[in-house]
């Protein structure tokens, strides 16, 4: 009893802490990227199952043992899922807005990373041709 009551205190004091969550928890937020990653470290239960909220109802994503599975190849948009344990929800769904960079800045951090690539090999070449001439007039 003394237990419970330290956990509800805590989980007062320190809402957002993943520590005391019993449920479904954005352990790795790649939402950027089209990934994100789901856990739930401290549901009590031996079989878990992940499912996402569809037009049509809830649909089945995972179904075992393990306390986290990644998701990815998300298109952009807004997604929930709701954990069970052992057949009982557990926690509150968890609502996942997934919005990709824009072409536009993928395109220009491969411009940038391609200029310096080019200017890295262009000073590598410059050197080793400055180094041989060097040697070349010591050895002379």
């Amino acid at each position: 009893m003394l237990f419970r009551a330290i956990i509800i205190l805590a989980a007062i004091l320190v809402p957002n802490s993943s520590a005391i969550a019993a449920g479904l928890t954005i352990a790795d937020d790649g939402t950027n990227a089209g990934y994100v990653t789901l856990a739930w470290p401290d549901a009590a239960g031996n079989t878990f199952e992940l499912k996402e909220k569809t037009s049509q109802g809830w649909r089945t994503l995972y179904t075992g043992g393990d306390r986290a599975t990644t998701l990815s190849g998300r298109p952009d948009g807004t997604y929930e899922f709701q954990l069970t344990a052992d057949g009982a929800s557990v926690g509150a769904p968890v609502v996942v807005t997934v919005e990709h960079h824009p072409l536009a800045r993928a395109w220009a951090f491969f411009a940038i990373g391609a200029a310096m690539f080019i200017a890295l090999t262009v000073l590598l070449i410059k050197g080793g041709r400055d180094v041989d001439a060097h040697e070349n007039q010591t050895a002379a």
